[in-house]
């Protein structure tokens, strides 16, 4: 029997929502696959770009949810648990600037199918060509998270850190969802939900429930480095008691 599978889709004023949409809707296996995207407040059309969506993709299984609380990893948290709620095996997770690759669903079954011992499961991240993508990004991206797990798992001693799961290419099992407590219901400013995650599985369930699969491809869209800064971003990570002093208003949730 194959599982069920469901996608949370966290989002805050996406204008390329549809472009995500339509990876999902053409994902080579589709069969039992639902989709949740969590409405995190956003004040543009974010809304309405779903609405035209869904008019021109009958029978697609897409539900709308909302998070009045700001957080990605509190928008992430109530479309997980809606989705484990409503049945499903396996929850993973995309963000609404990010498109997976045709196979993404397809792999992650065929992955979690193969390894009962499996409880959480990253990929690869390419940038996305867009209005953000900039000449060399198709090297920055690897190379920015082997500097980030390497400087993590040495600065806290901790080897869970190298294999980090991305939060826009992370997929888990729902039993570990809830053994390990799920995400934490705070903003990118508080705490980084996917790294708070990773942490919970390694240490709850062990370091070898987690996996990293380079064959599982998500292109993201580089739009918040660019607007918040690779500067920033860098401190953002790196040195987590500085976030929110830097001057930046920029609002990444």
């Amino acid at each position: 029997m194959v599982a069920r599978l469901a996608v949370v889709v966290p989002v805050f004023n996406e204008p390329s929502i549809g472009r995500t949409l339509e990876g999902l809707y053409r994902q080579q296996h589709r069969e039992g696959v639902s989709i949740y995207v969590v409405d995190n407040g956003s004040t543009d059309d974010t809304r309405a770009r779903i609405a035209s969506f869904l008019a021109g993709h009958d029978g697609f299984p897409l539900t709308v949810l909302e998070e009045p609380v700001k957080g990605t990893g509190a928008a992430s948290d109530t479309g997980f648990r809606r989705a484990i709620t409503d049945g499903s095996d396996l929850v993973c997770r995309t963000d609404g600037d990010s498109v997976p690759r045709p196979d993404w669903t397809g792999r992650i079954l065929a992955g979690f199918a193969a390894r009962p011992g499996l409880a959480l499961l990253g990929g690869r991240s390419v940038p996305l060509h867009d209005a953000y993508r900039r000449a060399g990004d198709a090297l920055v991206i690897p190379a920015a998270f082997l500097v980030l797990r390497a400087a993590l798992a040495a600065g806290h001693l901790d080897r869970s850190y190298l294999r980090l799961v991305a939060g826009h290419n992370l997929a888990t099992r729902a039993a570990a969802y809830e053994q390990a407590g799920g995400f934490p219901r705070t903003s990118i400013a508080e705490r980084d939900e996917d790294i708070e995650y990773t942490l919970r599985v390694a240490r709850t369930l062990g370091r070898s429930a987690v996996r990293i699969d380079r064959g599982l491809v998500v292109a993201t869209s580089m739009r918040r480095i660019r607007v918040y800064g690779p500067a920033r971003a860098a401190v953002h990570q790196l040195l987590p008691g500085l976030r929110g002093r830097l001057g930046s208003d920029a609002d990444i949730r």
